[in-house]
């Protein structure tokens, strides 16, 4: 079965909080655990959906998959909510959001006309590191496996819960869509990103959680990888293609993909301006991918 990302209590004590778009994941228990904290503007809303659950008890961690703004936006802002919110990443993670440069990023895409002071992206640090295969056991018994997923970024996390057979793979699984569409999202190394893939597709899962839009169970759940991989070197080989035939001009290739897959959507949809952006990467990435096998060749 597919379930839009909405406000909603999944199984036993897990929940979808916040919008299709932009949801964060609750487990609660005796040390409630928040999986990534979407956008800044969204920041109040997180607060009232966690106090809906919780009540007056306070998230004890927030395990953020990787330092984008529409995965990282809420951190600052819940940190100062919740003062023991332990926050957790990779270690890539933890320098990255330590950087001038990938700050100002982020304020750039998290910024709007009329937001509030709330409403705007706030730095914060990382508390502890994740490492990959950690089995971080919480109060209680609950059992969060750890999984590095490099591929659409360097710090790439997700998250396997084998009590519940849940995987929160974030978008090392790509982003699907409607018609049984999948977004391919390796925006540092195509090889990775693959690799990822087909790490996570070996894991017994019920359900998947994913970044954007979407709750795959059942059915649907068993085949998603497969098809996440058709569609995910289609684009690359499409990339590929394009690569052949324009040269390395990203603008121009950037252009015909974006008509291809973007300006055809109606309704909610990545900000453009981001889109861009990834969208560069990937091409990149290709390239990259290309030039590597040409060596090997």
């Amino acid at each position: 079965m597919k379930m839009i990302a909405d406000p909603i209590k999944i199984h036993d004590k897990l929940y979808c909080l916040g919008s299709p778009f932009l949801p964060v994941y609750l487990l609660d228990g005796p040390e409630p655990v928040l999986f990534d904290a979407g956008m800044s503007f969204m920041s109040e809303h997180y607060q009232a959906e966690i106090e809906k659950v919780l009540g007056r008890r306070s998230p004890k961690y927030l395990f953020l998959s990787h330092m984008h703004f529409d995965h990282c936006g809420a951190v600052g802002y819940l940190k100062g909510i919740y003062p023991g919110l332990t926050i957790c990443s990779a270690a890539i993670g933890a320098e990255t959001i330590k950087k001038p440069s990938a700050l100002n990023l982020i304020n750039q895409l998290s910024d709007f006309p009329g937001l509030n002071e709330n409403q705007k992206f706030k730095p914060f640090t990382v508390d502890r590191i994740l490492e990959d295969g950690e089995a971080f056991i919480l109060d209680g018994g609950k059992r969060i496996e750890i999984i590095a997923t490099p591929g659409h970024t360097r710090d790439m996390l997700s998250f396997y819960l084998p009590d519940d057979k849940t995987l929160i793979p974030s978008e090392a699984a790509g982003v699907p869509a409607e018609d049984n569409h999948v977004y391919t999202e390796f925006l540092v190394d195509c090889y990775s990103y693959f690799q990822s893939l087909e790490m996570l597709s070996t894991y017994s899962f019920d359900t998947i959680l994913f970044a954007h839009n979407y709750i795959y169970t059942g059915t649907d759940a068993d085949s998603f990888f497969q098809t996440a991989l058709d569609h995910g070197y289609h684009f690359r080989d499409r990339l590929s293609e394009l690569l052949d035939q324009y040269g390395f001009d990203t603008d121009k290739i950037g252009a015909i993909i974006k008509s291809e897959e973007y300006d055809i959507i109606q309704g909610a949809k990545q900000p453009e301006k981001a889109y861009l952006i990834n969208l560069q990467a990937k091409i990149k990435a290709v390239n990259r991918w290309r030039n590597t096998e040409m060596v090997k060749n």
